[in-house]
């Protein structure tokens, strides 16, 4: 008796670690600045990106503003910028507030609250990437910076809004025996326009998570298939039948993030997706009910 309890135990504790957020930003360093949140301020180019230095060191004057409007707490991190032209761009990199590595391996979706003082079309989010140790030599590295546009909603004036991307995009889209990404060192947000609007936005609770399954889309991800896989020029999405009359945005999405398709389906079981126009590579296969989204990778030969 005493030897099973001790599996269940092994077994439940085992289960909360795998479900465990992993965190990079609540609060900041006081509600002016986060100390391991910093600005790249040498190649900001034409753009701009407020950032702030500590009361005691004005010389590290990189550092990524805070503000009491916060979704949790009593702060937030503060992005007031404006994206001008294509020499440079703005870049801000959170690090957790002990400048650990983190092992997101065991999540599946990075997110954060966003909060914009204007409507903005998803479009305009920011790109989103990681720093990552390098499985050759332990270095730091940013992958690339992807597009979230694909994954969510138009962002509504003076809201609190859940902003996700599926952590996917960012570990399948980097070049195979690259990245260790049992030590991730922080979230890198970047430049997404170059129109020159000015913005400011507040960005909270940023951590990787593992997807609830609250919703009507989480119960039959596993039932969404898409054959064959890899695909040569045609291939078939199969919707379960609980889905058939429900109306979905289906978007395909690039390894790098760009959305190359987007079309609205509804009555329908089966799609047909012709990919036979696309470059070899990475796809993903984005479907929303505007609330939830689950995402399907698939090879284009």
């Amino acid at each position: 008796m005493k030897r099973n309890l001790f599996i269940i135990c092994v077994c439940l504790v085992s289960t909360l670690t795998f479900a465990q957020d992993q965190v990079f930003f609540t609060e900041g360093t006081d509600v002016t600045f986060y100390d391991q949140g910093i600005v790249d301020v040498a190649n900001l180019g034409s753009s701009t990106f407020e950032h702030a230095a500590p009361p005691c060191c004005p010389e590290y004057n990189d550092k990524i503003p805070c503000s009491t409007m916060a979704y949790s707490g009593g702060s937030s991190l503060k992005f007031h910028y404006a994206s001008v032209g294509s020499t440079g761009a703005w870049k801000a990199t959170v690090f957790r507030n002990d400048w650990a590595d983190i092992d997101i391996t065991a999540n599946n979706y990075l997110t954060f609250y966003l909060y914009s003082t204007t409507a903005m079309p998803k479009e305009a989010l920011p790109k989103v990437g990681m720093r990552v140790r390098r499985l050759d030599d332990d270095s730091e590295e940013d992958t690339e910076y992807y597009s979230i546009a694909g994954f969510n909603q138009d962002v509504p004036a003076n809201t609190w809004v859940k902003i996700g991307v599926p952590l996917k995009v960012i570990v399948d889209g980097a070049v195979p025996g690259t990245f260790n990404f049992t030590k991730v060192k922080a979230v890198v947000f970047g430049q997404s326009e170059t129109n020159g609007v000015e913005r400011t936005l507040y960005i909270d609770d940023v951590k990787t998570t593992n997807e609830t399954v609250t919703g009507i889309l989480d119960t039959y991800v596993s039932d969404v298939q898409i054959v064959p896989n890899p695909i040569k020029s045609i291939a078939t999405l199969t919707l379960p039948a609980a889905l058939q009359n429900e109306t979905l945005q289906l978007a395909i999405i690039s390894s790098t993030g760009s959305e190359v398709e987007k079309r609205s389906i509804s009555g329908q079981q089966v799609v047909r997706l012709d990919m036979s126009s696309y470059v070899s590579g990475f796809y993903f296969v984005s479907l929303s009910d505007g609330k939830e989204t689950i995402v399907k990778k698939v090879l284009k030969q």
